[in-house]
């Protein structure tokens, strides 16, 4: 027997509970809840309110003046990058209190028309080892299935074993859009691009960075004659040939593991890089 038939016997009819089961039963949850619930996911474009709070709370990770970060924030829109906040509690004038737990910004990849990157992530640090972590991944997974997407990358200098735990696995370096993407199209970012032999339907780089850009010879000066060589003088046994240089090496495969990495941050710290299909 159907649901909705089930619901028109008469011990049904009460209004009250008929609203009850249809919201139970017909309407999806959008936002998961913690522990102690009421925790959701909103992009900051639609909470201006929150720009200065939000700008403490990445500050608290990344020392930044405060009139730089709302400036950085504030490009937060639909067409990305956007930043989502992880709120819990409601913002009712009648005695509501709301709590900012964490902070995660996403932007368009170069040359990958199916993935995103995640820039940062912060949670508040009274609101760690809680769980709000993994939560606020979830919920950047679930605003980018709602787009279209089906990949995340990104980097992290020590928190590997997390990202990998959430189903992130090792992968190759991308390029990130960041704010660029806001005001350039994303087929002129393609072809200024760092990386080469990008597949859009893997989302992988195939290639690596592309060699050094060719110089052109610059003009050399007429040559003047040359003098006759002068015989060399005699001697009494000519001297050794010099050794030929040593064979060189085959290059070295570049292997990241979850404990070592070759690759590096523009500080030069080791950073690893990891993706997700979502």
């Amino acid at each position: 027997m159907e649901v909705r038939e089930w619901l028109k016997r008469d011990r049904f009819k009460e209004p009250l509970l008929v609203s009850c089961l249809v919201r139970v039963l017909f309407q999806p949850s959008i936002s998961p809840q913690c522990d102690d619930g009421g925790v959701q996911s909103i992009p900051l474009h639609q909470r201006p309110d929150l720009l200065e709070t939000c700008a403490d709370l990445v500050n608290s990770e990344w020392q930044r003046s405060r009139g730089a970060r709302v400036h950085s924030l504030q490009k937060s829109c639909q067409e990305f990058p956007v930043v989502l906040l992880l709120l819990q509690g409601s913002r009712n004038g009648n005695g509501g209190d709301e709590t900012l737990l964490g902070h995660v910004r996403l932007s368009r990849v170069v040359s990958h028309r199916g993935s995103l990157f995640v820039e940062s992530v912060v949670i508040s640090k009274a609101q760690r080892g809680k769980g709000y972590g993994r939560t606020i991944m979830q919920e950047a997974e679930r605003y980018a299935r709602a787009k279209g997407f089906s990949r995340l990358c990104l980097t992290t200098h020590d928190k590997q074993h997390f990202y990998a735990h959430l189903g992130y696995v090792l992968s190759t370096p991308v390029q990130n859009a960041g704010i660029m993407a806001s005001f350039v199209p994303m087929e002129v970012l393609g072809r200024f691009s760092r990386h080469t032999g990008t597949n859009d339907n893997l989302g992988e780089v195939l290639g690596g960075p592309p060699p050094p850009p060719r110089l052109l010879p610059s003009p050399s000066p007429p040559s003047l004659p040359t003098p006759p060589a002068l015989p060399p003088p005699p001697t009494a046994s000519s001297p050794p040939s010099c050794l030929p240089p040593p064979p060189l090496l085959p290059a070295q495969l570049l292997v990241q593991t979850l404990k070592e990495t070759p690759y590096r941050d523009a500080k030069g710290v080791p950073i690893f890089w990891m993706h997700k299909d979502i």
